[in-house]
């Protein structure tokens, strides 16, 4: 047994399909903060809400997730093609070393994604931290992985549920304490937080704080200077602070990981299942996931203080809508027009680093004050088909570089260090 790069001809088709739709596609989700105030949640309509406004806002949320959770199912069948020499119980120690060094090194470029391409979304970091736990339950039985991720998916919901709650019984109290006034009867301690509460709550739901937005924007189209400092604090608050998103991303990948682990050890997620098995994924995801998304952007965009039902269903609307995704693009490339299709898709999932982080270089210079400035200036439309621009240099880039190269730049790098020697680069 050895430890040895994914050979050319190891490759499987599929994943790097569904790795590239993911990867590409994210962008869709993270070009609204790019691009516009985002603090504390994000106002499609600030700027403008014309029918390409309110058209791509609805591709947005129904796909909300669901490229993250494809790329954390794509994580967990990664370990284990790159742990496939040590699945026997005394595999070699050096196949761990690789894994501890590359998922270490995944982390370094995450900082470096939010410190030097100032993105303070960056999922690389908890990715690899998540990536780093996951080694140890390479060798459980598929239905115990399938098992333990939905638990854990399902428990990271459980907080939002209860938040729902709170906010239901919050808006409850304060509409019996409305009529009660309207009576003539004096409010109660306890009514008259709730008054409070929800008045500060419809001030935020109909657009963001003056104040907030002038401070955002003098940093964001300031200087160099201001700029990158801000950035960078961003980063922080974004990921370990205020916001937090990398301890919920750890939570979210570690438990989509171990049903990808699972889906690869059935064969479903790299396409060795039968057509009736990816049928079942497109109806059943796509049908049952949509049934709980379209509900929840209905209610979001009647742009209300109400508690939003999207709060208690969004995980389990993206799981299934996920699932979706792997049963519509297997049985796409069941038949010749569907592999052709996707096809152009296959470079960017073997450049999946430099296919991120370039998105986020682009957003750098397309948005902050130092360069193009146009942060704040364009409407959730227009964002959208900047977006979609992107997407568009990037596929044809890809399949360019691929002709010359055998990797990306930025994968050559970290296979260089995850291997501790110089990777192959140009093609011979």
């Amino acid at each position: 047994m050895t430890v040895a790069r994914i050979g050319g001809s190891e490759r499987i088709v599929q994943l790097d399909v569904l790795r590239g739709i993911a990867i590409l596609f994210i962008l869709f989700m993270n070009i609204q903060y790019m691009g516009d105030f985002a603090d504390p949640d994000y106002y499609p309509n600030r700027v403008s809400w014309t029918a390409l406004d309110q058209a791509a806002w609805w591709v947005n949320r129904l796909l909300d997730g669901t490229q993250r959770g494809l790329l954390e199912l794509l994580f967990g069948a990664g370990v284990l093609i790159m742990a496939r020499a040590a699945m026997a119980p005394d595999g070699p120690v050096a196949v761990a070393d690789l894994h501890m060094r590359r998922n270490i090194w995944l982390m370094v470029f995450g900082i470096a994604h939010g410190v030097i391409l100032l993105w303070p979304g960056d999922i690389l970091f908890s990715y690899g931290t998540a990536a780093l736990l996951i080694f140890p339950f390479r060798r459980l039985a598929p239905r115990a992985l399938l098992a333990l991720g939905l638990v854990i998916n399902i428990g990271l919901q459980l907080p939002n549920v209860s938040e729902y709650g709170e906010r239901v019984a919050l808006f409850e109290a304060a509409s019996a304490a409305s009529t009660r006034l309207a009576d003539g009867a004096a409010p109660t301690l306890g009514e008259r937080a709730a008054l409070t509460a929800r008045a500060e709550a419809e001030a935020e739901a109909r657009g963001p704080d003056p104040d907030k937005l002038a401070a955002e924007g003098a940093q964001i189209l300031g200087p160099i200077a201001t700029y990158v400092p801000y950035q960078q604090a961003l980063w922080v608050i974004v990921q370990f602070t205020q916001v937090g998103i990398y301890w919920e991303n750890i939570i979210e990948a570690f438990g989509t990981m171990l049903i990808g682990m699972a889906l690869f050890k059935w064969g479903i997620i790299q396409g060795q299942a039968r057509p009736r098995t990816y049928l079942l994924l497109l109806v059943a995801g796509y049908g049952i996931g949509l049934a709980l998304r379209i509900p929840a952007t209905i209610a979001q965009l009647r742009f209300e203080a109400l508690p939003d039902i999207g709060m208690v269903t969004f995980s389990l609307a993206r799981m299934f809508l996920v699932m979706g995704h792997v049963g519509a693009v297997s049985l796409a490339l069941t038949t010749n027009g569907g592999r052709a299709l996707l096809k152009p898709f296959v470079a960017n999932g073997k450049l999946p680093l430099s296919t991120y982080m370039g998105a986020s270089a682009a957003g750098v210079l397309l948005f902050g004050g130092p360069f193009l400035g146009l942060w704040g200036q364009l409407g959730f439309g227009q964002l959208f088909g900047i977006a979609c621009t992107i997407i568009a240099v990037q596929i044809v880039l890809a399949n360019l570089w691929l002709k010359a190269f055998v990797t990306g730049p930025l994968e050559w790098l970290w296979k260089s260090l995850s291997y501790a020697e110089r990777q192959p680069f140009r093609r011979t």
